[in-house]
């Protein structure tokens, strides 16, 4: 019986339709040459036998026609137009016009699902793009009138949906006017190119070109609808999006899309999902606190995060890890268990717990509750498989965020990290992190220790860097004077005056002051005399006397713009430190790489004239690797090596340098174990307690000290000076101050020596030893 129903693609007015049989007619004698002989050849024939005789009526014949007979004829083309392997019982299909909406003829599955939803064809759903209708009206008649060669394109498809219990329900309905033939109801318009290329879509239809006029033509013949139930590519679709916009939407507004999505995926309104991610600090997991507000099981359970230890989340973790496959609780009434039965008693009765493994590692749990029992199958299973791909993504983006942050918050309230010591900053990064704020205990910085390590100092400096500094400044300070005199000398009389008598007796006045040596102010006051009184002085004799022109453009010449003096000596000496700091810290950066591969340490190097080294090593910086005593004496025999071949770079260095300094070694033998702790206000190491800071003191003090009862400074050129309060402390150094002395890397014999006291310290000792150079 003929079905009237508001159309479901935008009504417009101008377009006529008219019933009509002749397009499926020619359709089907297309058909019959195409298949040749065999049964489809006969198909074809008993088709066109029926569908002769009502092919020449016209539309307002066919209208008058019994509804059941018009029925007959569209269940007839059923054959023609539906695939063989659809059953017309399942696929919900209709024939009829499509403006007004007129159904002739359809399926019963359609008419099932209209009865579920009275309003699926009743509400238009609006084309995504309004364009391509008109584009597809035009392929028609471009193709049909003018003979124009068109892309192929069978018909229109629109989507909508429709909500039931909760669910969202996606639909497509494809219009197929495959069987619809315009022709034009008076004159044929003339063909405008534009036209061509807008129904292709190549180009838009230009605003200049009237457009192909769609009211003078009249489409007859009919149309098949077929509707279509495209939920799951749709919810699939809208995960797709959830990923796509990670970066753009917040991450509750991502997790509710999330949720909706694969609930509607999977068919059951009611469904409660819980997508956790777990992360890892120092290669544990950790269950995040906004968890519980995530996770189906703690939030009905009433479980809560104190309950869940670091122990528990392990266990389960690696439970999971080990057997990674779906777990369905189809019953949970009938589950002992306290946690399941307190879910039980929120009415849930069905729970499955998915965990995402991916190569091996976990990386969260993907959690659904239902309270319909045996609410999981196998059905089930395949939707969450085809969208793992997705979830895996979503985890590790997550995963991810929570790195940052983690990251974000040690650099905030810590230092750049070495790997050595890295994994303590992170567990307490997230011992921070985790605690709520309102926690009355979370009131003040958990510490950062590392109890009972073995302390490693070395320092390599540079013999009298700063006496050899001073002296240099005084040079360039005194070849200044001295070019200045020269011009000075050359000036004629007696246009100077007395300026040019006063700027003389100044510099011979600041030359005996260079030789006595220069107070902080003096060094103010020579330099204010070179800006504000010899260089203009200076600029005006060479507009007055242009003989002089030469002379003092050679002086300005050798002038640093940045300073005001000359800097030749002082450019020299800074060359030479830098090649002997830069020969030394590339050593120690190289040394520190395989040091590292022998035993995770904490090390640190300080810039100074020269370069020092502290290193601290044992058990507590890395628990997972044992620490052996021989580990401490191979630290040892390093310091020693170490400071042989730093010594002998630089001596090979010396005819190379601009000036010939030298360089003293230096350890600091302490073989007692000694706590630090991070200290966040200036994010270094530091040692605690009284006689961890003894060890820091006599770090800073030791570089200057003398031999008792002498003025002879400890550190020489050409040896390794090794600093002990205890003989048992430099006990552990001689042999292999022996071996390397057997290597013929150190000189014969042992130079034992008293130190005068420094503060906190009173019976310090040295063991000096002589450096051998090859030949």
């Amino acid at each position: 019986m003929e079905t009237l129903i508001e159309e479901p693609i935008r009504r417009e007015q101008s377009l006529r339709y008219q019933l009509s049989f002749r397009p499926f007619l020619r359709y089907l004698n297309a058909q019959r040459q195409a298949a040749g002989s065999g049964s489809m050849a006969r198909l074809y024939t008993y088709l066109i036998e029926q569908f002769e005789p009502v092919a020449t009526l016209t539309s307002q014949s066919l209208d008058a026609l019994p509804a059941d007979t018009l029925s007959n004829y569209f269940q007839l083309a059923t054959t023609a137009v539906l695939p063989l392997a659809d059953s017309s019982q399942s696929v919900p299909y209709a024939f009829g016009l499509p403006m007004p909406l007129r159904l002739f003829h359809h399926s019963p599955a359609l008419e099932r699902l209209i009865s579920q939803f009275p309003q699926l064809l009743v509400t238009p759903p609006v084309h995504d793009d309004p364009a391509s209708k008109q584009r597809f009206l035009y392929r028609l008649i471009l193709e049909k009138c003018y003979d124009v060669s068109m892309p192929y394109s069978p018909g229109l498809s629109f989507r909508f949906q429709q909500e039931v219990s909760g669910l969202t329900k996606y639909y497509q309905l494809d219009v197929n006017i495959s069987f619809v033939e315009p022709y034009a109801t008076g004159e044929l318009p003339p063909l405008q190119p534009a036209w061509i290329e807008f129904a292709r879509g190549s180009a838009p239809l230009p605003a200049q070109v009237q457009p192909l006029p769609l009211e003078e033509f009249t489409f007859e013949g009919f149309s098949f609808f077929r509707v279509e139930d495209v939920t799951e590519s749709e919810s699939i679709q809208q995960l797709r999006d959830v990923f796509v916009h990670l970066t753009s939407a917040t991450e509750p507004e991502s997790y509710t899309h999330f949720e909706t999505a694969l609930r509607n995926l999977c068919g059951q309104p009611g469904l409660e999902i819980g997508l956790l991610p777990l992360p890892k600090v120092n290669g544990q997991p950790v269950v995040l606190p906004d968890n519980h507000e995530r996770s189906v099981f703690l939030r009905f359970s009433g479980l809560r995060m104190d309950d869940c230890d670091e122990l528990m989340t392990q266990t389960m973790v690696s439970e999971l890890s080990c057997n990674p496959c779906p777990h369905l609780v189809t019953d949970l009434s009938a589950l002992p268990q306290p946690a399941y039965q307190l879910l039980a008693s929120k009415g849930f009765r069905s729970f499955l717990l998915y965990p995402i493994v991916v190569g091996g590692e976990m990386l969260g749990v993907l959690e659904m509750g239902s309270r319909q029992p045996n609410a999981f199958d196998e059905t089930m299973l395949g939707h969450i498989e085809r969208v793992l791909p997705l979830i895996q993504e979503l985890i590790r983006y997550q995963l991810q965020q929570f790195q940052d942050r983690l990251e974000t918050y040690i650099r905030t309230k810590f230092t750049s990290l070495q790997p050595a010591v890295e994994w303590k900053f992170y567990e307490t990064a997230w011992a921070e992190i985790s605690q709520p704020t309102t926690d009355p205990a979370h009131t003040s910085p958990l510490p950062i220790r590392f109890p009972q390590v073995y302390p490693f100092y070395g320092a390599v400096d540079i013999r009298n860097s700063s006496a050899e500094r001073q002296k240099a400044i005084r040079q360039d300070l005194l070849n200044q004077l001295s070019l200045i005199e020269e011009i000075l000398y050359q000036v004629r009389q007696p246009a100077v005056g007395d300026r040019h008598n006063n700027l003389m007796l100044s510099s011979y006045q600041w030359q005996t002051h260079l030789t006595n040596g220069l107070t902080p102010d003096q060094e103010q006051s020579i330099t204010l005399f070179f800006q504000d009184e010899v260089a203009p002085y200076l600029q005006r004799l060479q507009t007055e006397q242009p003989a002089l022109t030469a002379a003092i453009s050679q002086y300005f010449a050798q002038i640093d713009p940045k300073t005001g003096f000359v800097n030749q000596a002082l450019s020299a000496y800074e060359q030479t430190m830098d090649r002997l700091n830069n020969v030394v810290n590339n050593y120690i950066n190289q040394e520190e790489k395989e040091l590292q591969a022998l035993f995770p340490h904490y090390f640190e190097r300080y810039r100074t004239d020269g370069t020092e080294y502290s290193i601290y090593a044992g058990q507590s910086i890395a628990p997972g690797t044992s620490f052996p005593e021989t580990v401490r004496q191979q630290l040892y025999q390093w310091q020693l090596k170490s400071m042989v071949d730093m010594a002998r770079l630089t001596h090979q260095l010396r005819p190379e340098l601009p000036l010939p300094l030298q360089t003293t070694q230096l350890i600091l033998a302490h073989t007692q174990a000694v706590d630090i702790s991070f200290r966040r206000d200036e994010r270094r190491f530091d040692v605690e307690g009284s006689y961890s800071i003894r060890y820091e003191v006599l770090k800073k003090r030791i570089d200057k000290v003398n031999i008792r009862n002498t003025n002879e400074r400890l550190t020489q050129p050409d040896t390794i000076a090794l600093v002990y309060t205890y003989s048992d402390e430099i006990a552990e150094y001689l042999p292999f101050i022996a071996e390397l002395q057997r290597q013929g890397k150190l000189k014969p014999g042992l130079d034992y020596v008293d130190l005068e006291p420094v503060q906190g310290v009173a019976t310090l000792k040295a063991l000096r030893v002589a450096i051998q150079y090859p030949d």
